[in-house]
């Protein structure tokens, strides 16, 4: 027999804990509806000084946070091998080519092309009587120099200008080399993926 020690009651002090009761589905169901529909009520609760209180539910929702400004330099240069401009037979099927397709085939945002057409001067693209700029081939090869010297050599502005002023005629050989070994490239993983 133990012996249990009681306060000026008669209760045990150290009594062993009773045993909690399961609450059925049905209650925490409705708990939970009435915190989602006090929530909204809570988030608009007004400050002192006038503006309302949000939470950062972000995280709650799962949603991606939307990316404005410049991307950072290690995308930027992970997507050096996605650019997809066509050689220069596919070229001259067409006399120009809207910025918007020049775009796409770089993978770059319009403003950077039209930054581009003010820092160079090689790049001049014609445009029409609305302003809409129209590429034509040699303005395309003239940018795939230009992308090869920024986004491959990785060279500041300026000195991607010094280069093509000082010796263009030894660029264009290494953009052709380039070219051709990205076209390599693509050809071995197409060939990989057609023997699996």
């Amino acid at each position: 027999m133990s012996l249990q020690q009681l306060d000026l009651f008669g209760f045990p002090v150290n009594p062993e804990p009773l045993p909690k009761k399961k609450e059925p589905l049905l209650v925490k169901s409705a708990i939970i509806e009435i915190e989602e529909k006090i929530e909204p009520i809570i988030l608009a609760e007004k400050s002192k000084r006038g503006r309302p209180k949000t939470k950062k539910i972000a995280k709650e929702t799962n949603q991606k946070k939307s990316k404005r400004g410049r991307k950072p330099y290690a995308e930027v240069y992970a997507d050096i091998d996605l650019s997809t401009v066509p050689n220069e037979d596919q070229l001259k099927a067409k006399l120009y080519y809207p910025i918007s397709e020049v775009a796409k085939w770089f993978n770059i945002t319009h403003s950077q092309l039209r930054f581009w057409e003010n820092e160079f001067d090689i790049l001049q693209p014609r445009k029409n009587r609305k302003g809409d700029r129209l590429f034509r081939p040699e303005d395309i090869k003239n940018l795939k120099t230009i992308f090869y010297l920024l986004r491959n050599k990785k060279m500041t502005i300026e000195a991607a200008k010094d280069c093509l002023k000082a010796n263009q005629h030894k660029v264009e050989p290494a953009v052709q080399l380039q070219q051709s070994l990205q076209n390599l490239k693509t050809f071995i993983l197409e060939l990989k993926a057609n023997l699996d």
